[in-house]
């Protein structure tokens, strides 16, 4: 890629500013003209691996010093150190590895302190697994709400799955390929038969989108096993929302009743489907038979 004349890299860097630059998550080509010029303009230039940065900076034909590591295991060392320099003016960019940063990444306490100092941030937006992910899944993507990732351990994972049980948003996380077969039999047990959508290697040559019911995903998998082909990486899990209201009706009901006795059915109506997620039309209608039966 040809390097950036000085000319194309005269624009406006505000100084003692917090730059969030998103990078690609696969295919380099995936960054704007934005990123370059940041990557190669901040002062200081904050990696969640520095090797990784440094494959990225190659490839743009960037070369800059003052490359700081930051990330979960040392953030909390680093944190007085980046406010300081930013307090006394210098501009400094964030990235993670692939993607954009802060999502299931570092960097979210370095924020929350900018804002307690009142320094300026601003993001350099670009490329997320979560988006692609769920635009490719062929799943409603009008409302959607994303776990992060799959914990390792079963219970919690359980636990992860139970919480959302009853949303009837898409539900986007992210996941290993050697925990896979796991996590799709304790979402069959969890959620039913549901469709789910199961992303790889996005925007590179070998990507890869499955999209079908848990019952017969688990089924593909194992076939590309005993054919010696199986999932390999990261991968990203679009799940169906609830469809099945009346599953939640019995706790739906009593929840109605308690919150009738305090409030309007105006606000009970609110708060539940905040609660919830339930549609508007089901609370409200439930809500007014039990107001006009005065079964509270």
């Amino acid at each position: 890629m040809e390097k950036l004349s000085k000319e194309d890299l005269k624009f406006n860097i505000v100084k003692g500013c917090l730059y969030i630059i998103s990078t690609p998550i696969g295919n380099f080509d995936d960054i704007s003209l934005r990123a370059i010029k940041l990557l190669e303009a901040v002062d200081i230039l904050l990696c969640e691996d520095t090797r990784r940065t440094k494959k990225l900076l190659s490839h743009l034909n960037i070369k800059r010093t003052n490359l700081i590591s930051y990330n979960d295991n040392n953030g909390s060392s680093k944190r007085p150190y980046i406010i300081n320099k930013l307090l006394t003016k210098k501009s400094i960019g964030i990235v993670c590895d692939a993607g954009t940063p802060l999502i299931s990444d570092p960097g979210y306490k370095l924020v929350k302190e900018c804002h307690i100092n009142n320094i300026k941030i601003t993001h350099a937006p670009g490329p997320s697994s979560v988006i692609n992910g769920l635009i490719l899944s062929g799943l409603p993507t009008n409302q959607f709400y994303f776990g992060g990732f799959v914990s390792s351990k079963k219970n919690l994972k359980k636990k992860q799955f139970l919480i959302t049980k009853n949303n009837i948003m898409t539900g986007v996380w992210f996941d290993t390929c050697l925990r896979l077969k796991n996590t799709l039999d304790i979402m069959l047990e969890t959620f039913g038969n549901r469709k789910i959508s199961i992303a790889r290697e996005l925007t590179k040559i070998y990507e890869e989108v499955i999209t079908s019911d848990l019952d017969n995903i688990k089924k593909v998998i194992d076939k590309r096993e005993k054919n010696n082909n199986p999932l390999k990486g990261e991968v990203v899990l679009v799940v169906e929302g609830c469809v099945n209201y009346e599953l939640s009706f019995d706790s739906l009901n009593d929840t109605i009743k308690n919150k009738l006795k305090k409030f309007s059915l105006r606000d009970t109506v609110n708060q539940i489907i905040i609660e919830t997620n339930l549609p508007k039309k089901i609370v409200y209608n439930e809500a007014v038979k039990i107001r006009n039966n005065k079964c509270i």
